[in-house]
């Protein structure tokens, strides 16, 4: 891997709305799936700046990640704080509201002439948008072998 995101392909491949709602159905799914089992330790907090171990600790005070970015001290604190900005708990609400995009999308997409389908697709697409690089992409293009 070269650290540089693939590109959307320039022409549009043209899948329909329940491609792309399967797509994202799927990763929300498999998202929730870990989210969940983070739950179940409890809500996430930052240790004390001068503790000893700087970073993560769950709710009984067991740090869990330790944030050492090696770019100071504020980077690290913002590093942390990021997160537990984004625990499970947190996560699993923003999961729960694309799960109801992709119903409201299925819905749309079932009914013939529905308004709607357009510009949740676009909603959709781009929740998708970071996962190009994803086989299942209805994008996704195989990378080319040199």
């Amino acid at each position: 891997m070269n650290g540089q995101r693939p590109k959307r392909p320039a022409a549009e491949v043209g899948a329909a709305a329940e491609d792309w709602a399967a797509f994202l159905e799927a990763l929300v799914r498999e998202e929730m799936a870990a989210a969940d089992t983070l739950a179940a330790h409890g809500w996430w907090e930052l240790t004390e700046p001068n503790a000893r171990r700087f970073g993560v600790q769950d709710a009984g005070g067991r740090v869990f990640a330790p944030v050492m970015t090696g770019s100071g001290h504020f980077a690290d604190q913002a590093t942390a704080l990021h997160i537990v900005r984004n625990q499970p708990h947190r996560t699993r609400s923003d999961l729960l509201g694309k799960l109801m995009l992709v119903s409201l999308l299925k819905a749309q997409a079932a009914e013939e002439g529905a308004p709607l389908v357009g510009p949740l697709l676009l909603v959709v697409r781009q929740f998708c948008d970071p996962f190009i690089d994803h086989p299942g992409h209805p994008e996704y293009e195989e990378p080319e072998t040199p």
